[in-house]
């Protein structure tokens, strides 16, 4: 009886773990797949593009049956810091200060990125992003707004 019940703990530890390593492997498929479509309507410096593209970047994060290292769950944030420096606005020095301060944060996190085996694409990615987020400092960040 004992034998039988080792053997069913094992055998269901065995397939708990082969479905988290299915859930990583579709949740990483799933995040390349929408950074991807960020990235591309990014290039394409078209605002409405990027709002399209950003929508759903929450859902991607939170909806996988795991959670995506720090850097993975920047998805949504380098949306927001995008589309938010691409606004032609009127911003007071501390908003500004403070923008420039999220921008770099979520930088700084996407920099951390580490190679996945199961998905290649997602270290790439986060690369350009982390390009794009540099270019976005240089234009916004290095000199204070006008008055």
């Amino acid at each position: 009886m004992r034998k039988v019940l080792a053997v069913a703990a094992a055998a269901s530890m065995l397939c708990g773990s082969t479905a988290a390593q299915a859930d990583q492997v579709s949740g990483w498929k799933a995040w390349a797949d929408h950074a991807e479509r960020v990235v591309a309507a990014v290039k394409t410096n078209d605002n409405a593009a990027v709002d399209a593209a950003c929508i759903g970047t929450t859902r991607t994060i939170i909806s996988q049956g795991f959670q995506f290292p720090y850097w993975g769950q920047m998805l949504p944030q380098f949306c927001g810091r995008f589309q938010t420096e691409n606004q032609k606005r009127e911003i007071t020095l501390r908003g500004w200060m403070q923008e420039c301060k999220q921008l770099r944060q979520v930088k700084g996190a996407l920099a951390k990125s580490q190679p996945i085996a199961t998905e290649p694409r997602a270290k790439p990615l986060a690369d350009e992003m982390v390009a794009t987020l540099d270019a976005l400092d240089a234009r916004e960040c290095a000199h204070p707004p006008r008055r």
